[in-house]
């Protein structure tokens, strides 16, 4: 019997750890505060606001102002701190999955996957991606000396949904970025690999809404969180507009925290629920 797939599609920025494109400037002595007062203006004039951060990075790189080289995005990755709990909660997650008896007949897979408007190369390097099947961020394009020559990927708040819908439809990450119409193929229901209503989305704010929508209104599981040095605004928001299930919760995944216990409650119940349907098919011999 093949297994079933439940799938946590995170954010990254401020949902699993701080401000990536922030991260990299304080660590090459850049404040951020004056960076993003630039890219507000940008925005203001009609710019993507991952266009005009990211033609912001190249523009410094190429003033000699900033690193933003393979390697130097490589290196900072490797130091970005994780917020509380992580990496490993993301291994005892899966690990729950293995061995909670409620779900263990159920022959389920637990898969995790990151949609972020942040810088891939860093997320990339972070200890997280062990544990990861899928990374989607925004991307430079490189020379063979490793140094930035152009803007490869820029993820926008619509442009999330791309991946959403490719993670649904099973298109493994590769195919996703070198074809990318492959996402527009139609499907029946039944040939979904992970259907919305077996995926929990974890985002922090109004970027995140083009994906958690179709997740809660497919019946899946929205959760809006906060960073731990950070206010419940957003969350709010969220919360308010009926943008997700649950939430806000501290960006806490420590063992016993208040988000890992709906983590574990939601893959529970989406665990189950994918039994009881398999029961349902299930045709019974007859019997003498």
């Amino acid at each position: 019997m093949e297994r079933s797939v439940i799938a946590i599609v995170f954010d990254f920025d401020e949902t699993l750890g701080p401000d990536t494109i922030s991260f990299v400037l304080q660590k090459q002595k850049i404040a951020p505060s004056s960076f993003w007062k630039k890219v507000n203006v940008m925005v203001a004039d009609g710019w993507d606001p991952p266009l005009a951060y990211m033609h912001l990075l190249l523009k410094g790189s190429k003033e000699g102002k900033l690193d933003i080289s393979k390697r130097s995005l490589q290196n900072i990755g490797k130091k970005l701190p994780l917020f509380p709990g992580l990496p490993s909660a993301l291994k005892e997650l899966k690990e729950y999955v293995s061995n909670n008896p409620s779900l263990k007949k159920s022959r389920i897979t637990l898969e995790m996957y990151i949609i972020s408007g942040g810088l891939e190369e860093v997320i990339r390097s972070s200890k997280l991606s062990a544990f990861i099947e899928g990374i989607f961020g925004c991307a430079f394009a490189y020379d063979n000396s490793s140094k930035a020559i152009g803007i490869k990927s820029a993820i926008s708040f619509t442009e999330k949904t791309r991946f959403l819908h490719g993670i649904r439809k099973g298109i493994d990450s590769l195919t996703l970025r070198s074809d990318p119409y492959r996402v527009n193929d139609a499907i029946e229901p039944s040939q979904q690999r992970i259907p919305f209503s077996r995926m929990i989305y974890i985002g922090d704010g109004p970027s995140d809404i083009p994906c958690l929508s179709p997740v809660v209104s497919g019946a899946g599981v929205g959760i809006g969180v906060s960073a731990p040095f950070g206010t419940f605004k957003k969350g709010y928001e969220l919360a308010q507009g009926k943008r997700i299930t649950v939430g806000p919760y501290t960006a806490n995944y420590k063992k016993g925290s208040d988000m890992r216990k709906v983590l574990e409650e939601a893959i529970l119940r989406i665990g189950l629920a994918i039994d009881i349907d398999r029961r349902k098919n299930i045709v019974t011999a007859p019997r003498h």
